[in-house]
């Protein structure tokens, strides 16, 4: 699953012993140069930036980000197409590439969308920068750095764990379902084994969230649930390079869409 691809890679990944602040650096400018960048060439260039940089020094496996940027491509496919097809258009025959009722295709519509497609999975590359390296709690460390209020990062904090409570009881049902032959029953019975599993997992869910919650009474958990933070030394090397690497783009991505 992604999320369980998505941790492991972060703990695995030698650039988790890296400042989560230098990460963030390159992860954001990356973010933002996809944003606000010309679409040709800076979405590109900043998708070869951030695919060289996870298969590159951080080591992430390519079938973990191919895993974790499904979702989102799926999501952006969805909504390019969206965009790309026309409702009621009222543009000239000549001007359109298809048309069938009131639905219509053409080249401004599939500008737009390519446009739009581009920024996306430039920026979900850029953010999986930071995603694959870090783990939650060296985020959740560094935003508690930045003097984020307690009580959001609790939230944060629990959510987080709820999630991985979730994931645990939702495999475990799926896990005893497939042992007692539920995939190869007749479609009525699947649908009675979906629901019954939709209902396992929430009172499974609730009870192990209950548990939870007791254990951290017991410890005399109040306020905050504070770890003890790594320290690591700042490298001037991976700043400078995510600077010039930034500026490089930047240069690259106005002198050619300058002069478009």
């Amino acid at each position: 699953m992604a999320l369980t691809s998505v941790d492991d890679a972060a703990w695995a990944s030698p650039w988790r012993r890296r400042r989560v602040g230098e990460k963030a650096l390159l992860s954001l400018g990356l973010v933002l140069t996809a944003l606000l960048a010309p679409p040709w060439p800076g979405t590109v260039l900043v998708s070869l930036v951030a695919i060289a940089a996870m298969l590159g020094p951080a080591r992430i496996q390519p079938m973990v980000l191919a895993t974790v940027m499904l979702a989102p491509l799926a999501f952006l496919l969805v909504g390019a197409l969206s965009v790309a097809v026309g409702i009621g258009s009222t543009a000239p025959e000549s001007a359109l590439l298809w048309r069938w009722g009131p639905f219509s295709l053409g080249l401004d519509g599939l500008r737009r969308a390519a446009e739009l497609l581009g920024h996306g999975i430039a920026g979900a590359l850029a953010l999986m920068v930071l995603a694959t390296t870090t783990p939650m709690v060296d985020l959740l460390d560094w935003g508690r750095r930045w003097h984020i209020p307690d009580p959001l990062l609790e939230v944060a904090s629990l959510t987080y764990r709820l999630l991985w409570v979730l994931l645990a009881s939702t495999m475990a049902i799926r896990a005893a379902q497939r042992a007692r032959l539920a995939d190869s029953a007749p479609l009525r019975r699947r649908f009675e084994a979906a629901a019954s599993a939709t209902g396992a997992v929430l009172v499974r869910s609730w009870e192990r969230a209950r548990r939870l919650e007791d254990g951290l009474a017991g410890r005399g958990h109040e306020s905050t649930l504070a770890t003890l933070p790594l320290e690591r030394q700042p490298s001037p090397a991976f700043l400078l390079a995510t600077l010039t690497t930034l500026a490089g783009i930047w240069a690259l991505a106005l002198t050619v869409g300058g002069h478009r």
